[in-house]
């Protein structure tokens, strides 16, 4: 079955306001909001792909790394506007990289052999919160046109995922990696996908509805805890029951968003309760990095695997947060 037909998209600004356009400076910090998170997430994807394949599937090994070193090239140029400065909010939520990023890559290079170029992550982490004063037309042009190039190679990137998740599900190649992880990954490129044309459209958007957007998360939420828990080494037996407990209580709230009739009083009970437990994930997920990295626990998959699906939590967050709020 087509992948278009069975997944179910993160549209998180899917509600647009077509009479109100983006402002240059919306357009500039929205622009490169999406690039330096959705860049990095996507070159760590890369990363994962490439040591999912035996050597006989080289073909995929060889894609996977030109699309990691085109990730980090676009990256590049999207930290070169920024004059060194992102949204302070931005950095304190660590959306773009944490400080388990750095020591992830070099634990990946050093378990699988493999050459990870570090400059975009360290770029990334040397960016000071603030906002760069000299946006002109060239600066804004240069952005346009990035967002054009990002847009194609987001495109293709899709369409790879989706090939590789085809083959999968059809039995037709191996892979270290489920068929269901590509489903993730092809949702996190298609939502960065839907953002860019909407920006690249200058149109603004209309605060999410919080019952839309909160399901939405916690059936993400759901599966990165799934993802823990199957990679996990089995005589870790307490990060197994943990991610598990994660695993039963995000759906207990996707199943409750499906079966309820959404109150406002309901809604605030519900987005309390997704809250408080996603300040516990987060919590796991930060103790477990620093037991990753410092090699007391084991997983079947690179490291750099985990650092993502801890920051993808918190950009997640800090979007709600920023709906919820009225920030863009």
């Amino acid at each position: 079955m087509d992948l278009k037909n069975k997944s179910f998209f993160l549209f998180f600004f899917i509600y647009l306001n077509g009479d109100v356009m983006l402002n240059e400076r919306d357009f500039f910090i929205q622009s490169l909001r999406d690039h330096l998170y959705y860049l990095r997430t996507i070159r760590q994807f890369c990363i994962t792909i490439e040591l999912s394949f035996y050597k006989n599937n080289l073909k995929y090994i060889n894609i996977a790394q030109d699309y990691a070193n085109r990730c980090d090239e676009l990256g590049k140029r999207a930290i070169s506007y920024t004059g060194g400065f992102v949204s302070k909010e931005a950095l304190d939520n660590d959306i773009y990289v944490t400080e388990f990023s750095l020591p992830c890559e070099l634990l990946t290079e050093k378990w699988f052999g493999i050459n990870i170029d570090t400059a975009f992550t360290e770029k990334e982490l040397s960016l000071k919160g603030g906002i760069n004063e000299k946006i002109d037309n060239n600066i804004i042009d240069g952005i346009k046109e990035l967002n054009k190039d990002a847009l194609s190679f987001a495109k293709e990137f899709s369409s790879f995922c989706e090939e590789i998740h085809n083959s999968l599900e059809s039995n037709q190649i191996f892979s270290f990696s489920y068929s269901d992880f590509f489903t993730y990954i092809f949702d996190e490129v298609n939502t960065y996908i839907q953002d860019l044309e909407r920006i690249i459209s200058m149109e603004s958007y209309s605060p999410i509805y919080a019952v839309g957007y909160e399901y939405n998360f916690a059936t993400t939420l759901e599966k990165t805890a799934r993802f823990i828990r199957d990679w996990v080494d089995i005589k870790s037996k307490d990060i197994f029951d943990l991610a598990s407990y994660y695993v039963n209580s995000f759906s207990e709230i996707i199943n409750t968003y499906l079966k309820a009739s959404i109150s406002p009083d309901v809604q605030e009970e519900l987005s309390n309760t997704t809250n408080a437990l996603l300040i516990d994930y987060q919590d796991f997920l930060k103790s477990i990095l620093r037991k990753l990295i410092d090699k007391e626990i084991y997983f079947i998959t690179p490291p750099v695997s985990i650092d993502n699906i801890y920051t993808s939590v918190n950009f997640y967050k800090f979007i709600l947060n920023q709906e919820e709020s009225g920030v863009k």
